[in-house]
């Protein structure tokens, strides 16, 4: 049979107090990590043991586990018990101490009082395998330390680095009076006032109208009265002709391709309702006998800036007139797309 300390010190793991029959009783108490501020140790949580005489009543306990563990009866265990008292009695009044494995020391003092020493086993299982350490002092310099420490890795500034900086600042000195007199110069002149803004935008559009010829312009020259037929058509040769535009109309660019040659298009006509484009003229002409054949009044108003062939569906004067009949049309051509001239 096995002391009966072993069986103590195992009940301690699982259990607050071991009461041993007429001798006292071990009691555990939770001790939390500890962090010394001299030693700088460094405890882990563990559970501290202190011995009470008074706990003398049986609790069973200790007898069962022990009847359990070594496959016997209630009855030898508390004989097992009784003897373990009674040897650790017969030690203390010879004024000897009586040690329990893995759970302390037991001795008399002077005034015949049982006193106790725990050993430094930890019961706390949450901190099985932790044990004390020591680690040294971080030692860490002063701010003036640190300071200086810095000053002195960063070194002298080389002289050529130096003498960049100046041309640096040199060249920024002279180039400043260049930027100011340009923003300067055209805010207080008519350079910008005759400007056109929309070329330096790239996003846009430019609108040239055409030059029509005038018809109201009269000639200075005074003529003299004819005499005959011969005369007047010889005055009439040197009357100088007014010279007439052939800009072209540009035309803004829809989602697909713009008409850029409108030579036929009448230019009371601005919106167009164009259905389709082709590349061979004949195929434009098909496609335009196809819409004549829906009862669409289509027509050719010319060819694009990658020379296919427009075939418009419909002309109007006004973008809401355009608007209105473009839904009709896709009905019949779902393509269609309406473009401005």
């Amino acid at each position: 049979m096995q002391k009966v300390d072993k069986h103590i010190s195992e009940l301690l793991y699982e259990h607050d107090c071991v009461i041993v029959p007429s001798f006292g009783g071990f009691i555990t108490n939770y001790l939390p990590a500890k962090i010394h501020p001299t030693q700088h140790t460094f405890s882990p949580p563990s559970k501290s043991i202190v011995f009470n005489k008074n706990l003398k009543n049986n609790d069973g306990l200790l007898a069962n586990f022990i009847a359990a563990s070594e496959n016997t009866n209630y009855n030898d265990a508390l004989k097992c018990i009784n003897h373990f008292v009674h040897l650790s009695f017969v030690q203390l009044n010879n004024g000897e101490k009586v040690n329990i494995d893995d759970v302390g020391v037991l001795y008399l003092d002077i005034e015949r009082n049982i006193q106790f020493e725990p050993a430094n086993t930890n019961f706390l299982l949450d901190a099985f395998g932790m044990s004390p350490f020591q680690s040294p002092a971080i030692k860490r310099d002063t701010v003036a330390k640190r300071i200086e420490k810095e000053i002195k890795d960063r070194g002298a500034i080389p002289l050529e680095k130096k003498r960049t900086n100046v041309k640096r600042y040199v060249a920024l000195a002279m180039a400043a009076p260049i930027v100011f007199a340009m923003i300067w110069i055209p805010l207080k002149t008519d350079l910008l006032k005759n400007m056109n803004y929309s070329n330096i935008n790239p996003f846009t559009s430019k609108e040239i109208r055409t030059a029509l010829p005038n018809t109201s312009v009269k000639s200075s020259i005074a003529l003299p009265v004819p005499n005959n037929d011969t005369t007047v058509a010889k005055l009439a040769a040197k009357i100088p002709t007014p010279p007439v535009s052939t800009a072209l109309v540009e035309l803004v660019k829809p989602d697909t391709t713009s008409v850029i040659n409108a030579s036929t298009v009448n230019l009371k006509f601005k919106f167009h309702l164009v259905a389709g484009c082709f590349q061979i003229e004949e195929n434009a002409l098909n496609f335009l006998n196809t819409l004549k054949q829906q009862n669409i009044s289509a027509s050719i108003i010319g060819k694009n800036n990658k020379g296919l062939y427009v075939v418009s569906c419909a002309d109007f004067a006004t973008r809401k007139e355009a608007l209105n009949e473009l839904e009709n049309i896709r009905k019949l051509q779902p393509s269609t797309w309406l473009y401005r001239n």
